[in-house]
């Protein structure tokens, strides 16, 4: 006797298992809702700018294919070039089939922030419906809908479901190769062994991985198809059996072997090894130390229920396989196969990016298919054994173990969507970057408001020179319109090649600040510098970064973890930074608006010497903080702080200076997690991160009394939060190291 047999196990003329019409109709209810959710949540902020993190990986894609587009070639190359790239240029390290398809919608679409997300928002929107097939197919509609169901909850699936990178059209594509698989093998149609090729074919020019799934797949069919036809999974139709394998096979091969031909004519096999043999370096290491290491970011991405869940499955599956002897129970355990040697093996790639395992979110999904399938199974013929035994006629089929299976594993999805959530508010804030080990993480919204603005007064041929402190990434490269980019590089001497120049002032150096602007004809927009090559020195004009919260159709579309920026013209700021350069300034006309331009004329008060006028502001200043105060050990004192919630909330710490400081001096903004968030799984974050870039005006430059403000932009993490302030000796400066000048003074904690 076949364990856990169902109630019907008839099949349909479609070949699908027979289940009641309340099955159906609340299966279809479920992967309904579910699909809905998860393809607003992909579309989420789909068409605001790319920032930095590892989101900046899409922009990599949008690059890539402009520059197929553009010199006419089949190879990607990740950085604009001033003439056709050779194919020694060419990136060879994955497949080039997601650089492909996005040629195809930049073609189409044109080019488009949007047009960067859109191919994997599409992909992840088909996921849930193609799991739902997929578990319908080879179980059940209930456990199809499951399947849906605990895919959309993760938060690992919901932080990366716009990513356009390699992980997502792997899963979308190889789960429509594995549903026709298994129709195929249902009803032996064409039309199915024609998209089961074609649905693993694509994933094998999207990466490595699909290659494992599909090399497991057909040892699987080599086992089950040639050399054991009829034991221990019954008889099989040899020929369209044989017509899947060899086609596949066939395809697997070719695809590899275009790789190699490709990769041997750029030059890079050496390269491409060399780079999976750094990926997979460390893996001497046990595996439960390596586990133990990533425990923060496995828990954030899957949560505890969901490892219980997942492990739980995985004995199940087994035992399915080897109780009911279906060939299609081998597929759970072929994905989850598939995922633990992306993740083991690779160890160095799984120690940098986080959503290195998000191939385990489809295995679990399947693995929760497969729970609801036993559950179901093994409730109806207990069901129907309780029936007879009692002597009462069977009828319908019993509702109550359907219901009840149902809704026991719907109730930890729920659980896990209670950390899910955040998770994707916290992806989208920091670019797909969970905690970075305790540095510093920063969207580049503002940067790239900058960069956007610059970008339409900037010649098509222009140029342009980014000095390291912009800390230049892909997101950097595509804001500025598909111009040649030049990342990193010294300010350019009279020879050189570069037309316009950009610059942090937050990571320059002082004596290069003070160089630039004695020697160029800087606009500074907040924090970030650029002049013309060309251009004759003059004074610095400046320009502020206004922020304003988005309306609702901004924050779904385009805005919902940044503010809406806007750049205006600043007289107070101008009057600040020519000030503090030794410039001619100009007394601004105007009356000031806003906390910064208040705090601006303060000063101007201040170096007018009339005091009426500063106590005033001062005053007015005074009533929008709030926190504590501290004089640190050199003499700089925090007079308050003012802290504001939004998109991105916003914490501005205000500052009287002593006068010029002796030293280069950091302002370390540090924050650590207490406890995790009510009624979440999660473990607390147990990282104490920087939070705070540097001050962008240094304070070797500090007027004695004057007012300086440091905004520090918040990206809450899960849990009770702690932010802590202390002043400290530039590292290299040969001073005593953070901590010398006072203990850390606690300004802000969050629940």
């Amino acid at each position: 006797m076949r364990l856990w047999r169902p109630a019907n196990p008839e099949r349909r003329p479609d070949g699908l298992p027979v289940s009641s019409l309340l099955e159906q109709r609340v299966a279809l209810a479920i992967v309904l809702v579910a699909s809905v959710w998860f393809a607003l949540a992909a579309a989420w902020e789909l068409f605001g700018p790319i920032l930095a993190g590892h989101y900046a990986a899409s922009a990599s894609i949008g690059i890539m294919a402009e520059n197929m587009l553009h010199w006419h070639i089949a190879g990607p190359v990740w950085e604009y070039t001033a003439s056709k790239p050779p194919p020694s240029a060419y990136y060879c390290h994955h497949p080039w089939g997601i650089f492909w398809t996005e040629a195809v919608f930049v073609k189409l679409l044109g080019r488009h922030d949007y047009v960067c997300r859109l191919p994997a928002v599409l992909l992840s929107s088909a996921t849930p419906p193609l799991l739902y097939a997929l578990g319908r197919a080879m179980w059940r509609p209930a456990a199809g809908a499951i399947a849906a169901a605990a895919f959309v909850v993760l938060p690992i699936s919901l932080a990366f479901a716009s990513f356009n990178a390699l992980e997502v059209p792997v899963i979308a594509w190889s789960l429509l190769g594995l549903w026709a698989f298994v129709r195929h093998t249902q009803l032996g149609r064409r039309r199915h062994l024609a998209l089961s090729v074609l649905g693993f074919t694509l994933a094998l020019h999207a990466d490595w991985p699909a290659f494992v799934l599909v090399a497991e797949l057909l040892g699987f069919g080599l086992f089950r198809g040639v050399l054991l036809r009829r034991w221990p999974f019954g008889r099989v139709q040899v020929r369209p059996y044989a017509q899947w394998w060899a086609l596949l096979a066939t395809s697997a091969a070719l695809t590899a072997l275009l790789y190699v031909y490709l990769f041997h004519k750029a030059g890079a096999l050496d390269e491409l090894l060399n780079s999976y043999k750094m990926r997979s370096a460390g893996g001497e290491q046990p595996l439960w130390m390596v586990l133990g290491a990533r425990r923060y970011w496995l828990e954030l991405s899957f949560t505890p229920i969901a490892f219980v869940l997942g492990a739980l499955a995985v004995g199940v599956c087994v035992l399915r396989l080897i109780v009911r002897r279906y060939e299609h129970e081998i597929l759970p355990l072929a994905f989850f196969g598939m995922a633990a040697v992306q993740y083991v093996v690779f160890k160095q790639g799984a120690d940098i990016h986080i959503f290195w395992p998000q191939y385990f979110a489809r295995y679990f999904a399947l693995g929760m298919g497969a729970l609801a399938a036993t559950g179901i199974g093994l409730g109806e013929w207990l069901a129907q054994r309780w029936r007879r035994r009692h002597g009462q006629p069977s009828g319908r089929e019993p509702m109550v173990p359907l219901l009840a299976v149902l809704a026991a594993l719907l109730l930890p999805l729920v659980a896990i969507l209670r950390d899910g959530l955040p998770a994707l508010v916290y992806a989208h804030g920091t670019g797909g970057r969970f905690n970075e080990k305790g540095l510093l993480i920063d969207s580049d919204g503002a940067k790239t408001a900058f960069l956007r603005w610059l970008e339409p007064s900037l010649p098509p041929r222009a140029v342009i020179g980014i000095h390291e402190s912009m800390k230049a990434t892909w997101a950097q490269v595509w804001a500025l319109g598909g111009r040649v980019v030049r990342p990193g590089r010294p300010p350019p001497g009279p020879a050189a090649g570069e037309d316009v120049y950009l610059a942090d002032t937050h990571f320059m150096p002082d004596d290069l600040q003070d160089r630039l602007a004695a020697e160029h004809h800087v606009t500074a927009v907040g924090p970030f510098w650029s002049y013309w090559r060309t251009e004759a020195a003059a004074p610095i004009d400046a320009f502020a970064i206004v922020e304003r919260e988005p309306s609702l159709w901004q924050w779904y579309f385009q805005s919902g973890t940044e503010p809406v920026r806007t750049i205006v013209p600043d007289p107070f700021l101008t009057w600040e930074l020519r000030t503090h350069f030794g410039q001619p300034a100009e007394l601004p006309t105007v009356e000031p608006e806003g906390f910064e331009q208040q705090r601006i004329a303060f000063n101007i008060a201040k170096a007018s010497g009339d005091e009426a006028r500063a106590a005033a502001l001062w005053a007015g200043l005074r009533a929008q903080l709030q926190g504590p105060s501290a004089i640190f050990e050199e003499g700089t004192e925090l007079v308050g702080c003012r802290f504001s919630r939004g998109v991105e909330p916003m914490l501005t710490l205000l500052l009287r200076a002593k006068g010029p400081a002796d030293d280069e001096l950091e302002l370390h903004v540090r924050s650590r997690v207490l406890e995790r968030a009510p009624w979440s799984t999660t473990m607390p974050d147990p990282a104490v991160r920087e939070v705070a870039q540097p001050l962008s005006l240094s304070p070797k430059r500090w007027r004695a009394g004057w007012l300086y403000s440091h905004p520090v932009v918040i990206r809450k993490r899960p849990g009770t939060e702690v932010f802590d302030v202390a002043l400290s000796p530039r590292r290299g400066s040969g001073r005593p190291k953070p901590g010398a000048h006072g203990r850390p003074v606690e300004v802000l904690r969050l629940r």
